[in-house]
């Protein structure tokens, strides 16, 4: 082995002397927009090479001690290349964790970047790749650490595959995670993997971290990640390594735009669900190539800007206190780039993030940059931002707002928002008979039905709460099986203890309804007790009142209950099978008519 590194060595040597070392760039793609976002750049050799391919000329640089000087040559060829680089667009530079952990790292890539005219360090992303089988490498935390201090970005290639695993994410709190071809491959037909991808991508919602599905070579593979809600991909299927300045082809994004972009970003919102859309703060945004002075002009002409997002093109690139922008223009940067004052870390949401996942995405950033506000963006750019005050204050309301209008243990609207929902529907219906407005109103009409389980507090005191709690979400879970096929029409709400509320177009409830009781009650509910000394079966059974056209007679949500509770004094508690009453505006008058 002695005898050959020299030999390996010279001609490694001769290959960096020669220029036998050439730049090629792969696209990276970002789903949402069916473009370009950045491109991974990857080392050629050049024709008549001593080595037959890069695999083998990097491995010959492991073995003979020269990775630093492979390494930094292959640097300066790639930035070269990458001169005048467009904005909006990110340039991904491979290293190795031995070079990266050296100590000289940090300093040559920030003299490299700076020297290459149309760069800055927050288009650059540094990703660590995997040669080695060591998990941890002395050095290179504190590397990283420089690195995201002079404001280049990181990520972690090969998540998945090698020593690319939970530990050194943790390490190194990466801002990029390129996910291994070996969860890819097949993904379409794996249920595995898909649900491995759902468990980084809800890892990257909460912690700031953007992912990059590798190895992409198939339609549905790209469907696949695409419907679980992947941004970013990387592939022969999207694009080859080749030149910067290389497009999409058309077909590749005719097919991204006639998918939908699932998971958190492609499902519909939900309106009662409380979003940081509703407290984005216009915010002044400039480029990132722009001079600290210029930027530190145009802030003392305005007091009141506490700050600014920093942007390449129209992708963010990070957050500029005021402070820390007038004190670079008062110093020797005054002519630099404001990018070169840029950190990364920053954290970005969606106008469909909700207040939670935005507090727990705040929540998990460096201590120094927690009282950063978060940047919001969608596919056209930035919108604006959301303070962590706003959040925290967000975050107030909607607890209130929760323990109000949402019941906890089944998650539906509450006794508040159940009452609103009969506001509406009741406000539909007085009208003058024969005229056109009560033509229109008639057809607008609505049944509504009021059901609850028979000798609940019973059942609780013998059973205990827990039992209670789960039978209860059963009722909701029989419920929504029954009445399925009828979607968005049918209202359901939990107005406390074993008390729900159903509203229907006229004329939906009564079959369905008369199914949910008898697929409750065929539902084996039956749970053995002990009464004193005799053993008995314990059987919830349901009481379902059902008003059909209610709002053509029925004023009010008080109303609606005073009727209720005159129907439940009067019909048994306990029964065998779970009831349906029918209760009409006749019905109801011969009732209290009865009863006075």
């Amino acid at each position: 082995m002695a005898g050959e590194n020299p030999t390996l060595r010279e001609k490694i040597e001769a290959t960096l002397s020669s220029g036998g070392l050439q730049a090629a760039f792969q696209p990276i793609v970002d789903l949402r927009r069916g473009e370009i976002a950045g491109f991974e750049t990857l080392t050629r050799l050049a024709p008549g090479s001593a080595f037959s391919n890069p695999g083998e000329l990097f491995d010959a640089a492991e073995k003979s001690g020269t990775l630093w000087d492979l390494e930094n040559c292959t640097r300066a060829v790639s930035l070269e290349a990458a001169t005048r680089w467009a904005g909006g667009t990110k340039l991904f530079l491979n290293t190795t964790p031995q070079v990266f952990s050296d100590s000289r790292f940090s300093h040559a890539i920030t003299t490299l970047v700076r020297n290459t005219p149309g760069l800055t360090p927050s288009s650059v992303v540094l990703e660590i790749t995997e040669r080695s089988d060591q998990q941890h490498i002395v050095g290179l935390d504190e590397q990283v650490r420089l690195v995201k201090a002079a404001g280049f970005e990181v990520a972690i290639d090969d998540v998945g595959a090698g020593t690319s695993g939970l530990n050194r994410i943790m390490a190194l709190r990466p801002h990029w995670l390129k996910l291994d071809r070996e969860l890819i491959e097949g993904i379409h037909r794996d249920r595995v993997r898909q649900n491995l991808i759902r468990f980084f991508l809800r890892f990257a919602t909460l912690s700031g971290v953007k992912l990059i599905a590798e190895g992409i070579e198939q339609n549905d593979e790209l469907a696949t990640l695409m419907d679980l809600g992947v941004v970013y991909g990387q592939g022969y299927l999207l694009g080859r390594p080749g030149a910067r300045d290389q497009k999409l082809a058309p077909e590749v994004v005719r097919f991204i735009q006639q998918q939908k972009l699932g998971g958190p970003l492609g499902q519909q919102p939900d309106r009662r669900v409380v979003t940081v859309g509703r407290f984005v703060r216009p915010v002044p945004c400039v480029e990132a190539k722009r001079r600290f002075s210029d930027v530190a002009a145009s802030l003392l002409r305005d007091p009141h800007v506490t700050g600014v997002v920093v942007v390449d093109g129209t992708r963010a690139v990070g957050w500029c206190d005021r402070e820390a922008i007038l004190r670079g223009a008062a110093e020797s940067r005054a002519g630099q780039p404001i990018g070169f004052l840029v950190e990364p870390g920053m954290s970005t949401a969606s106008p469909e993030t909700t207040i939670p996942d935005a507090l727990e995405l705040a929540s998990s950033r460096d201590e120094r940059h927690v009282g950063r506000p978060l940047i919001v963006v969608d596919e056209s750019g930035v919108l604006g931002v959301v303070s962590v005050g706003d959040l925290l204050h967000a975050a107030a309301d909607l607890t209130r707002d929760v323990q109000l209008r949402f019941a906890p243990l089944t998650g539906l609207p509450g006794r508040v928002l159940a009452d609103e929902h009969l506001s509406r529907i009741f406000r539909n219906a007085p009208a003058e008979p024969g005229s056109d407005e009560a033509m229109l109103r008639i057809a607008r009409t609505h049944d509504v039905a009021l059901i609850d389980v028979r000798a609940f507090s019973k059942y609780n005191e013998r059973m205990g709460y827990e039992l209670g709690d789960e039978l209860l979400r059963r009722v909701v879970e029989s419920f929504r099986r029954a009445v399925g096929d009828l979607g968005e029409d049918v209202y359901l709400a939990h107005l406390g203890d074993d008390r729900f509320l159903v509203t229907a177009p006229s004329g939906m409830l009564d079959q369905p309804l008369r199914a949910f009781a008898e697929s409750f009650d065929a539902g084996e509910l039956e749970i053995s007790a002990e009464s004193g000394d005799e053993s008995r079966l314990i059987t919830p059974r349901l009481r379902i009142v059902l008003l059909p056209e209610a709002s053509r007679w029925i004023a009010s949500a008080h109303m609606l209950y005073r009727i209720w509770e005159r129907w439940q004094r009067e019909t048994p508690t306990q029964i065998g099978t779970s009831e349906v009453y029918l209760v009409t505006e006749q019905s109801d008058r011969a009732h209290l008519r009865q009863s006075a």
